[in-house]
């Protein structure tokens, strides 16, 4: 019989850079998570920056403590206290999308620019975020899909990848076949669901090294050759994206 489990949680409170374990998360009306990716680093101009931009952001992190955030350093320093800095929001481009938020002051601004070494704002979006047809509330992966990912990884001598590469909500495991997650259409783990959607297209992300920003060849390489042997698939793809139901998801849960 076919189960899945949820073996970890993530929350990246902004978009891009370092995450945060979590043991559950609440789910909000839009079915995303909450907490998760409610900040955004933009240019001066309002325009996003990721990863692909510059590296370097995946060495920064983001926590939630005490329902505040906290940015720390690659060294693990903490940075300014993010703060409104007008009641009047600013527009800010999301993937294709204008969306308000509201800027979060010089310090930080500075604090992340000097990380980052380019010129940079800090917006709260808040749970908005996500109330967007086209922007994906929370990603899935499996474990078992990673193994059989970093089994073929290591025919071809290559390192295995870790799961955080890949930047998930949910982590996934259980007593299922590789990337079943692809066909599934929802998971219920009883008092909460996930509304399974369409396998994520990997961008250049899980090539990002964790420990030095570095750009890797592997996976995208690879992901892109075993996706074309998956009729569930897409160009490139690996996990999926979701919808959440319920009041609250948790570590442990099963289907």
């Amino acid at each position: 019989m076919t189960s899945f489990r949820i073996e970890q949680m993530f929350l990246y409170p902004v978009k891009s850079l370092g995450g945060m374990a979590v043991q559950e998360a609440q789910i909000t009306p839009s079915g995303s998570l909450r907490g998760d990716r409610e900040w955004l680093v933009t240019r001066p101009d309002g325009s996003m920056l990721w990863q692909g931009d510059i590296p370097r952001m995946a060495l920064l992190s983001a926590q939630l403590e005490m329902d505040r955030l906290v940015l720390r350093d690659a060294e693990g320093r903490p940075g300014p206290l993010p703060e409104i800095a007008s009641d009047s929001p600013v527009m800010v481009e999301q993937e294709g999308y204008q969306l308000p938020g509201f800027d979060q002051g010089d310090a930080v601004a500075s604090w992340l620019g000097s990380c980052l070494g380019a010129a940079c704002r800090l917006v709260r979006l808040g749970e908005q975020a996500h109330r967007w047809g086209g922007l994906n509330p929370v990603h899935a992966v499996s474990t078992v899909s990673l193994a059989a990912l970093n089994a073929r990884l290591a025919e071809r001598g290559e390192s295995a990848i870790a799961v955080e590469r890949f930047r998930p909500n949910i982590v996934l495991s259980g007593n299922h076949a590789a990337f079943a997650e692809e066909a599934a259409r929802a998971l219920d783990f009883g008092p909460a669901a996930l509304d399974l959607r369409e396998p994520c297209v990997r961008c250049e992300l899980p090539n990002i090294s964790l420990e030095d920003a570095s750009r890797q060849k592997q996976p995208l390489k690879l992901i892109g050759a075993m996706s074309r042997e998956r009729s569930t698939a897409r160009p490139a793809s690996f996990g999926t994206y979701c919808t959440a139901r319920g009041a609250v998801l948790r570590v442990g849960m099963s289907t």
